[in-house]
């Protein structure tokens, strides 16, 4: 892989983590009824959505390296019922 596309590469993970910190972050002091409340848009919770950005995320990354969890990556589609949940398991993703 050249120079460059790793660059490209890390920048893109970088600016995810970002992305996913701010995120989380603002609905980290949501009470539970709200993060789970039904809301208007393409997911139909919070919850909804942040437990979909770590499922795609853990599916992209196990596919970059290499490996084999495929559509098993949907298997529980609520991996984490709590934003604290998807914070501490979006952590451990980024380190590995």
């Amino acid at each position: 892989m050249s120079a460059s596309h790793l660059q490209t590469l890390r920048a893109m993970a970088y600016n995810n983590a970002w992305a996913n910190h701010r995120l989380l972050a603002a609905c980290a002091g949501l009470p539970q009824a709200e993060f789970e409340a039904p809301r208007t848009g393409f997911f139909p919770s919070i919850q909804a959505t942040l437990n979909h950005i770590l499922i795609i995320d853990r599916f992209y990354v196990d596919a970059l390296e290499g490996g084999t969890l495929g559509p098993a990556a949907w298997a529980d589609p609520v991996p984490c019922p709590t934003c604290l949940s998807c914070g501490r398991r979006k952590r451990r993703s980024i380190a590995g």
